[in-house]
């Protein structure tokens, strides 16, 4: 990592620690949880900070304690600059206020003033793609509508500090094209971005900093040695995950044993590539030859990493005859090689 030491402070989080009451059985006692623990992190402006952690590790609970959508139980967070989260991406709406006043209202909630939501105000309108009923009060909007005006308005603010969770991506098929196209942009424009994933690709591809979070403490803080050795502890599987593996491994094996021509119904293992299919959705395979297959089919295959079926989009030929795969943006994937070996059939209906 590069040194921070004449740069200015984005957030800073000292000795934060978030505490939760949780239910017991036992009649007059209280159990607590702590979701963080005595967390001590500065990220400095223009920083591209990745937060790691298994599930339950407290990511999705720093990231609202840096924005503010929840209280540190003790300690301090501060942050400098207009800050954007793309967490709860519909919070600051009133139901009873049309989608046009609900701009004007959550964009004063997120610093801008009268003139500045004015100039942006069709922008937002034209990106959700609700332009039809934006004077239509927002309790008849459908969820994916608000969630499509909350995301507008959120990435049209123009944030010096972007927060972003993995579950972000809202709206039918070209609104999640859409949306990570905009995530992109604020990507290359070098704002101080905090984002949490489980896809360690897409991190490796934006982050120049890491964060590991174990059971709500910092394990470790660093560059990409952090990605390493958080890959080394998942590999350390118990004897119940080993076998799941194996369950996947056996099905995927008899799947591409299946005759050409056959059709079946996988689940999509990772979202994170191709965004017009997100993990755990179902689509229909055929199983056909690699020899078959053209740059933009969109196929399924095994992955050793994720030890799961994956579907994405074949984004070219190399010159060696080998087909690789990425999503239809660059800053969500590595190129991935499809062999023989590992190819399952092209996806033909989702």
């Amino acid at each position: 990592m590069k040194s921070n030491k004449n740069k200015k402070v984005a957030i800073d989080i000292k000795k934060a620690s978030k505490r939760y009451f949780l239910r017991s059985t036992k009649a007059n006692k209280k159990e607590t949880f702590f979701a963080l623990k005595d967390i001590n992190i500065k990220i400095f402006k223009g920083e591209k900070v990745a937060i790691l952690g298994d599930n339950g590790a407290g990511k999705t609970t720093l990231l609202k304690v840096m924005t503010g959508i929840a209280e540190p139980t003790c300690g301090k967070v501060s942050s400098f600059g207009k800050l954007v989260s793309l967490i709860d991406i519909t919070a600051g709406f009133h139901p009873e206020f049309s989608g046009r006043e609900n701009i004007y209202f959550n964009g004063i909630l997120l610093g801008m003033n009268l003139s500045s939501i004015k100039k942006i105000e069709q922008a937002i309108i034209n990106f959700s793609g609700i332009e039809k009923f934006i004077d239509q009060a927002l309790y008849t909007y459908s969820s994916g509508m608000v969630l499509r005006l909350g995301f507008s308005i959120a990435i049209h603010s123009d944030p010096d500090i972007l927060i972003l969770d993995e579950e972000v991506v809202v709206g039918d098929q070209d609104f999640q094209k859409k949306a990570y196209d905009e995530i992109e942009k604020i990507f290359a424009k070098g704002k101080t971005i905090v984002v949490c994933s489980h896809v360690l690709p897409l991190l490796s591809r934006l982050c120049e900093r890491f964060i590991w979070l174990d059971k709500g403490k910092v394990k470790m803080d660093g560059g990409k040695e952090v990605v390493i050795e958080y890959k080394k502890n998942r590999s350390q599987l118990d004897i119940e995950g080993i076998a799941k593996i194996k369950n996947e491994k056996k099905f995927f094996q008899f799947l591409q044993s299946l005759p050409i021509g056959e059709r079946f119904i996988v689940e999509a293992a990772s979202g994170s590539m191709e965004p017009l299919i997100l993990k755990g959705d179902e689509v229909e395979v055929e199983r056909c030859s690699i020899k078959d297959i053209k740059v933009k089919d969109i196929v399924a295959y095994w992955s050793d990493e994720f030890k799961n079926i994956i579907v994405h989009r074949i984004y070219k030929k190399s010159s060696r005859g080998i087909f690789l795969t990425r999503g239809d943006s660059n800053y969500i994937v590595d190129e991935t090689p499809v062999t023989e070996d590992i190819f399952l059939g092209k996806v033909i209906n989702f």
